[in-house]
């Protein structure tokens, strides 16, 4: 008596170690999809059944009964797949999703990079359910970096796959300790040291400017600049005093309306709960 649960999500991909199991015949649960049953020979005195939901009460009884049970091996990252695919269903209903663009989306973008960043803050501080929030909020950015991959995919310049792909061979050629065969803990400053190497042999820049996200805010642009500048070798009085003093009095004007944007959603809260 045995019991094969395939993976939901690929329900027509069998795990090897159930070939033997399912060559008799087998038993189908209701909500096994017809591209399994057109593989598989179906038998009702069968002694395998054949599931993809096996928190069903008839499948976890037999499971309790002591029957053998083969899964389907799940790996890390499947839930991404998953949610790749869901983009791509709703990319195909035609609706709102396929009228955005990546400049339309960039603003959505940046507000939910923010919302990671509270949510982080909020994690740090040890705020009660700052954990599954951090997880939703990085969910939310996820979602972003899928729009914008199935909308390029419409365009034919790439889609998610490519995204992925790049990141893997970037990640693998700027790390070199993952040729490695060995565990364990490696030497970090090495470990920059190689990355940094590799990155620039990467670039190739032409200028210690090249790179510098110039859409950032003005104040994080300077900081990123005089950072940039001073790792190439710029002696600090080279560096405009107006550029530094200018940053400066940025950083304090926004420090002061912050300071008042926050006091009046205070007041809000406040009426809201006077009014509650």
């Amino acid at each position: 008596m045995t019991v094969v649960v395939l993976d939901p999500a690929r329900p027509t991909q069998l795990p090897m170690a159930a070939l033997s199991a399912v060559a008799g015949g087998v038993v189908f649960t209701d909500e096994v999809p017809g591209a399994v049953r057109e593989l598989l020979t179906e038998r009702s005195a069968a002694e395998t059944v054949v599931t993809t939901d096996a928190t069903r009460s008839d499948v976890r009884a037999r499971i309790a009964a002591g029957e053998t049970v083969i899964a389907s091996p799940t790996r890390s990252g499947d839930a991404l797949a998953e949610a790749a695919e869901l983009m791509d269903r709703l990319w195909g209903y035609g609706g709102w999703e396929v009228t955005q663009s990546h400049e339309s989306l960039s603003r959505y973008l940046v507000e939910e990079t923010y919302e990671v960043l509270d949510a982080i803050a909020a994690h740090s501080a040890g705020a009660p359910g700052a954990a599954g929030d951090l997880r939703e909020e990085l969910g939310d950015l996820l979602l972003q970096v899928l729009f914008h991959s199935r909308i390029a995919q419409a365009r034919g310049d790439f889609d998610v796959d490519d995204v992925a792909g790049t990141l893997v061979a970037k990640l693998v050629h700027r790390s070199p300790h993952l040729a490695q065969e060995a565990a364990g803990p490696i030497d970090i400053a090495e470990q920059e040291r190689a990355w940094e190497e590799r990155k620039a042999a990467e670039k190739a820049r032409g200028s210690s400017m090249d790179g510098i996200a110039t859409s950032q805010p003005a104040a994080s642009l300077t900081r990123a600049v005089v950072e940039r500048a001073s790792r190439a070798g710029l002696p600090d009085e080279l560096i405009p005093t107006a550029l530094l003093d200018d940053a400066a009095a940025l950083a304090a004007s926004e420090a002061v309306l912050r300071r008042d944007v926050l006091a009046f959603v205070e007041r809000i809260r406040a009426a809201e709960t006077a009014s509650g």
